[in-house]
């Protein structure tokens, strides 16, 4: 699983966190590098850095890389911090991001399978263990081993993390331009609405998801039970929601 996020919890209204969840990682990672050789394109894939009519067709291949069918699974998490805050639910920045990060990667998982996670890196205080924390928390959750290692990384040193960079941003690019925040007219947006296209959606505000995929919206305290992701890696009674 690699895991990032788009947005700053603690500045931002709308923050969300991705996991791309890859079984074989390096077809997917053969066929970035195999794009990237052939047009010479060897800087940060990186939806924020998102420029031009090249740089769009150049990330829209990534996108239909990643979502080809049986290469990976996306999964999704935002927060629209004006209607559910989780820096308010948990208590600090740290907290709410480690929380959403365990909903995210319990709801991805399947019965008995073991995962690696490689997460985005980013500063955090020396009390802050999010590796041993997120390892431990997911595996007491399911009750049992699922988690076996996680690692955090520059993103800069994966294309798994920068593909789920792309995905993610691209997914909550949608909210921000519903709110006002972002211009509907733009390579973002295009690639945004190429994203839902990939995904087999026309829209993913108020939570959507299908087999393979899903894009929620944090709420206090649970997932509607029209819009929960299917999660097959714990008992009946005890989903994360």
């Amino acid at each position: 699983m690699f895991l990032d996020e788009s947005g700053a919890i603690s500045n931002d209204r709308f923050f969300a966190v991705g996991v791309l969840k890859v079984e074989t990682p390096s077809r997917l990672l053969r066929s970035i590098q195999k794009l990237r050789d052939q047009q010479h394109w060897y800087e940060e894939i990186k939806f924020a850095r998102l420029r031009g009519h090249r740089g769009l067709a150049l990330h829209r291949r990534v996108v239909d890389i990643c979502l080809a069918p049986g290469v990976a699974n996306f999964f999704c998490f935002v927060a629209d911090r004006q209607v559910a805050d989780p820096i308010e639910r948990f208590g600090s920045q740290w907290a709410a991001y480690a929380k959403l990060a365990e909903q995210l990667v319990v709801a991805a998982l399947k019965p008995d399978e073991l995962v690696s996670v490689m997460a985005d890196n980013y500063s955090t205080p020396d009390t802050v263990l999010f590796e041993e924390d997120l390892r431990s928390a997911v595996n007491k959750r399911v009750r049992r081993l699922a988690v076996v290692t996680t690692c955090r990384l520059d993103s800069r040193s994966s294309d798994g993390l920068q593909a789920a960079d792309l995905l993610t941003s691209a997914a909550a690019f949608e909210f921000r331009v519903q709110a006002g925040l972002a211009s509907e007219k733009s390579p973002k947006a295009e690639l945004a609405t190429h994203l839902r296209a990939a995904l087999g959606t026309p829209t993913c505000i108020g939570g959507w998801r299908n087999a393979a995929h899903s894009v929620q919206v944090y709420k206090h305290g649970s997932w509607s039970r029209e819009t929960k992701p299917q999660v097959t890696g714990v008992e009946p009674g005890k989903e994360p929601w």
